[in-house]
């Protein structure tokens, strides 16, 4: 009997490649940056950028509270109710403002604390400093972007999300550079800094523009936003915890400048996972809609393919990895050498990612999303347990360790887990279904 397909191999990847160019323009600014930051700076420059996005990121997650999150879904299924739609998101923005503006405040007052007592490094207190001043309109940026995504404005909110922030970055840090010649370590932190203030006006301009002319429609319940919001944000910040954790926990033991080596290695390592998000965004509905349809040939059928296609993908670079580690991290500089090793265990904890295929987003489209949630708090512990025994002797390989035994276990444990329940085995076969 042939099968009526719910999701044709043309679709995944006309529609992947989309998004691919969207998120790899974004890379690729990204890279540049680090190139720039790396040969014109050196490592210290960039162990202390990254310092301050994993102070951001992590401080986000108590700025916004799943807010914006919320947002999103509550616009999606508004169905472009431009009236709902607006009051939603102005309604978020007070919200997101007495928040941040709060953690903001007490971070600030903070800042001394936390960069001695926490991270033992007395120069972060500026740092801190900074992202207490940024924190506000980086929480209204991610409202904006999740409002876009609500609205269904993919390039909008792939633009802001993904390629605005790093291509601003790269022409900020070129003027202040070459231009006003800036040549202080912090001046990739300022690029940022600017990039992220011009972001929020620009993203803001495009939001109030679509919802402006109509009227509000709605009213408002605080307990229920917050019962709604906080659950939302604990299950993001696993995975947010999990990216900064080691970057974190290698400078408060060891230093900047071991940040600025290390954080080389990961974004090597990443390049060979660019695919898995694209590819994942497309599968995901197709997954749910199979699965929730009792189309169990379909549902199979697909993650076969997708499997296929996130693994073919990412097999050349992790093939460049493995042959080439001392000239690719040459690139960036002669110091970056130190971190082969690293390289090569995260590197081949990207291959499992690979070859396990999505089971994260199965779990999602599935209705086990606690049961996901639950696997990646194991796994976040099994990074910090492990980056706090390793880092102290094997300094950057230990969190490459770390990092790489938590992500491994994330992906077949949850392989077993699909097995198990749902009888399909997502690691890549080449066999015809």
């Amino acid at each position: 009997m042939k099968i009526n397909s719910l999701f044709s191999d043309k679709e995944i990847i006309s529609k992947s490649i989309s998004s691919f160019i969207l998120k790899i323009s974004g890379s690729l600014f990204g890279y540049l940056l680090l190139w720039l930051v790396t040969k014109n700076l050196g490592a210290d420059a960039w162990g202390e950028y990254v310092m301050f996005l994993a102070v951001l990121n992590i401080s986000s997650i108590f700025s916004r509270l799943g807010i914006d999150k919320l947002a999103l879904k509550s616009v999606a299924a508004s169905n472009e109710n431009l009236g709902e739609a607006k009051f939603i998101y102005f309604s978020s923005v007070k919200i997101l403002l007495i928040i941040s503006v709060f953690f903001s405040v007490l971070l600030f007052y903070l800042s001394d604390l936390i960069a001695f007592n926490l991270l033992h490094n007395a120069s972060m207190s500026s740092v801190i400093r900074l992202v207490a001043f940024i924190l506000p309109f980086f929480s209204i940026i991610c409202l904006n972007e999740n409002t876009l995504r609500g609205l269904k404005m993919i390039k909008e909110f792939a633009f802001f999300q993904q390629t605005s922030k790093m291509l601003f970055s790269v022409l900020f840090f070129l003027l202040l550079y070459y231009q006003y010649e800036l040549f202080d370590n912090i001046l990739v932190i300022y690029s940022y800094l600017i990039s992220l203030v011009l972001i929020f006006i620009l993203s803001s301009i495009k939001v109030c523009k679509l919802l402006c002319k109509s009227n509000m429609v709605g009213s408002l319940n605080i307990s229920y936003i917050f019962s709604q919001s906080i659950p939302m944000m604990l299950s993001s910040s696993i995975l947010l915890l999990m990216t900064w954790a080691d970057s974190l926990m290698i400078g408060s033991f060891i230093g900047e400048h071991e940040v600025g080596i290390y954080n080389v290695a990961v974004k090597l390592a990443l390049l060979s996972s660019i695919t898995i998000t694209s590819v994942n965004s497309i599968t995901a509905p197709k997954l749910s809609e199979s699965f929730n349809n009792d189309n169990l040939v379909e549902f199979k059928r697909i993650i076969s393919y997708s499997t296929k296609l996130i693994s073919i993908s990412t097999f050349p670079v992790l093939v460049m990895i493995f042959l080439f580690p001392t000239h690719m991290l040459s690139f960036f500089g002669s110091e970056f050498v130190l971190a082969k090793s690293s390289l090569l265990i995260l590197a081949f904890s990207q291959a499992i990612n690979a070859f396990s295929g999505s089971v994260g987003t199965i779990l999602n489209m599935t209705g086990k999303q606690k049961v996901y949630g639950n696997i990646l708090l194991v796994s976040l512990l099994i990074n910090i347990v492990l980056n706090y025994l390793l880092i102290p002797i094997y300094g950057i390989d230990g969190a490459a360790i770390a990092s790489a035994s938590s992500l491994i276990f994330w992906n077949l444990y949850s392989v077993f887990y699909v097995y198990r329940h749902y009888g399909v085995l997502t690691l890549i076969s080449f066999k015809n279904e």
